[in-house]
């Protein structure tokens, strides 16, 4: 006797992405709501190191570990990562963040060692096959967050890399890779493309802007920029404004070179790049992954537009000096406002065939 029933349905790969952003601006919301008290005379006991290497390997990066886990397999014909792994790494993440937070960085190089074996894994075999700058530069991109991680670890002045020396040349590296790509997709006439010998010269001029040549280094990386923009075209297509808040990043990042090259203090420029050029970056490419690997129109949107809004005036008073806790606040609402808008569009369908 056969039975009739229907075969069962594998569920389909989790995609990092779904549970990786929202978990970056859930760490968002609480890390700058309490660093928004403690601005406004709250004794949280959060110092000033701690608050920026939380943001830069806990936010920042669970943002970059999103995006890299679903994305560098995909370019890389590599299989994607298991629904395990994700879960085991992302649980590592955010205890490490929270641990940051806490100043307590003895746990933050663990995640980062695992995305750097991971990552070689993945890169070698594809580099064989052909060459990539993207894929060739993750790798060594990811080894900076680590060793950065080490240092603040041990006591040293790692987030100064890890802002400078790993999320700048991760967030311009996957930018080297997407910006023509997203381009192209809204303006079938555009003709920009990635132009050579980029990224290697970025890292290391990034490892300079973070330790002892810091205007040298910035003056390296602005013209580096300057003439990759050159070859992105952005004047076309930033007419599509989900287009247009990634070349706002750039120019955020492009203002804090010229800032250190003015001589501006390194906490204005810190948060011009982190806010600015790192945040604004963040929040342009999550919205539009969420909404093209989702099936939804890749507009901005009304809630896209505010979270925006929110990042803007939370550099702009940040920079500017004034009313700290408030730029804390504003940073803290663009995140909860992404959460509204697209956290639940990420966990939906997660998982499921």
């Amino acid at each position: 006797m056969t039975s009739s029933a229907a075969p069962p349905v594998a569920a389909a790969p989790l995609e990092a992405w779904r549970i990786y952003f929202p978990t970056a601006a859930l760490l968002g919301v609480g890390g700058l709501v309490a660093w928004s008290m403690q601005l406004g005379g709250v004794p949280l006991g959060i110092l000033p190191r701690d608050h920026g290497a939380f943001m830069a390997w806990g936010v920042l990066g669970t943002g970059i570990q999103g995006f890299l886990l679903t994305a560098y397999p995909k370019q890389n014909d590599a299989p994607a990562p298991g629904r395990r792994f994700l879960l085991a790494l992302l649980t590592l993440q955010v205890a490490a963040a929270v641990a940051l937070l806490a100043g307590q960085p003895s746990l933050a190089p663990l995640p980062w060692a695992v995305l750097v074996a991971w990552s070689v894994d993945i890169a070698q075999p594809s580099l064989r096959r052909k060459w990539d700058a993207t894929t060739a530069a993750v790798p060594p991109v990811l080894l900076s967050g680590l060793v950065g991680s080490v240092v603040h670890a041990a006591g040293g002045a790692g987030t100064a890399i890890g802002v400078h020396a790993f999320v700048l040349p991760m967030a311009l590296a996957v930018l080297d890779r997407v910006l023509p790509f997203f381009s192209s997709r809204v303006l079938p006439t555009y003709a920009g493309r990635r132009l050579p010998w980029f990224l290697g010269p970025v890292l290391v001029a990034s490892w300079m802007r973070a330790t002892a040549y810091p205007r040298l280094g910035a003056g390296i990386l602005l013209a580096l920029l300057l003439r990759q923009v050159w070859g992105w075209q952005p004047w076309p297509a930033s007419r599509t404004l989900m287009i247009a808040v990634l070349h706002l990043g750039v120019a955020w990042i492009a203002a804090s070179w010229v800032l250190t090259l003015g001589g501006a203090t390194p906490s204005v420029v810190t948060h011009a790049l982190a806010i600015g050029g790192l945040g604004s970056l963040l929040f342009g490419v999550s919205m539009r992954v969420v909404r093209g690997h989702s099936g939804l129109p890749i507009v901005l949107g009304k809630v896209g537009a505010l979270v925006l809004l929110f990042a803007q005036v939370a550099v702009v008073l940040r920079v500017s000096g004034v009313a700290l806790p408030a730029a804390a606040a504003a940073l803290a609402g663009a995140f909860a406002l992404w959460l509204l808008g697209f956290g639940r569009v990420s966990w939906r369908g997660s998982g499921r065939p």
